[in-house]
């Protein structure tokens, strides 16, 4: 349950900076995008989704630019200590929420919750196919929270039964 959050929460992250697939050329020294560009890319296409307006493109800019801001904090403060990244990342993604439900009209909020449960359910699904395509984690078997136990198993140690 706690990798599921994780991997949830991750997602959001990257779907709510807006991080997708660019050319080199628009990325820095480890191949990712500077902040200035995440949140531009992230705001611009809130702006083509919901139609925002130039107070509302405003405000959504500053919003996400202060969640960035906390989320690299908390990425330092917490470093190495998954369980408190994840309950600080789901607090600022529950603020987030809640300002941008203040910011947009209902239209435009139901919208967006929309295509952020889509983004989360196009994540989920290539980071299976990722994990099938690996053979998944110890041995193979896909997901190891998950024991199969109709598997073929040929003494790998990832289903629990070869102890």
């Amino acid at each position: 349950m706690k990798t599921v959050t994780l991997i949830i929460s991750s997602l959001f992250l990257l779907m709510t900076l807006g991080v997708n697939a660019q050319g080199p050329q628009h990325r820095g020294q480890r191949g990712q995008m500077n902040p200035e560009e995440m949140i531009k890319k992230s705001v611009e296409q809130m702006k083509t989704e919901l139609k925002l307006n130039e107070q509302q493109e405003k405000q959504v800019k500053d919003l996400l630019t202060e969640n960035f801001k906390q989320r690299g904090e908390l990425m330092k403060k917490y470093q190495g200590q998954r369980d408190s990244v994840m309950f600080h990342m789901k607090k600022i993604e529950d603020q987030q929420n809640a300002s941008l439900k203040k910011i947009l009209t209902d239209d435009q909020y139901k919208t967006y919750v929309a295509n952020q449960e889509k983004r989360k359910q196009e994540m989920e699904k290539r980071r299976k196919e990722m994990m099938d395509k690996r053979g998944g984690q110890r041995g193979g078997h896909g997901d190891p929270a998950v024991v199969n136990e109709e598997h073929e198993c040929t003494g790998c140690g990832g289903c629990g039964k070869h102890k």
